[in-house]
């Protein structure tokens, strides 16, 4: 007998969809802004966003291969994690549209930007905050 519920990834699934997406659900969705070096924009939504500790507080975000977000990140030495909402939705995923390296997210998605507190990447401004 089969034992249906053990994976293990480096045997394959053998499934029409790879089940490691399905198996912490529903994931909360981290839209990570960052600037470049060149102080260009950029916004992408990441399923794989979480909060990873609190002393001290950590926020991480994978992305699969090196995506602007993750580029800018690392040439501007920051990043903001804003929540995207259901009622974010549509906003979200126009913004993950594979756009040309420079060209904003937040104009394309219609997304307005708010500045952040203590960095230089703005936040989501319809995105709610923490009080």
């Amino acid at each position: 007998m089969t034992d249906y519920h053990f994976y293990e990834p480096e045997e394959g699934h053998r499934l029409p969809h790879d089940p490691l997406n399905a198996i912490v659900a529903p994931r909360p969705i981290g839209w990570v802004s960052a600037l470049s070096a060149e102080g260009q924009l950029n916004l992408a939504p990441y399923s794989f966003f979480n909060g990873i500790g609190d002393n001290p507080e950590m926020v991480m975000f994978s992305s699969f291969g090196r995506k602007d977000a993750l580029t800018f990140a690392e040439e501007g030495g920051e990043f903001v994690c804003s929540l995207a909402t259901f009622d974010l939705r549509e906003g979200m995923n126009r913004s993950s549209a594979p756009l040309p390296r420079g060209e904003s997210e937040f104009d394309f998605a219609h997304l307005a930007t708010a500045p952040s507190r203590k960095v230089r990447p703005p936040r989501v401004a319809d995105a709610r905050r923490c009080t």
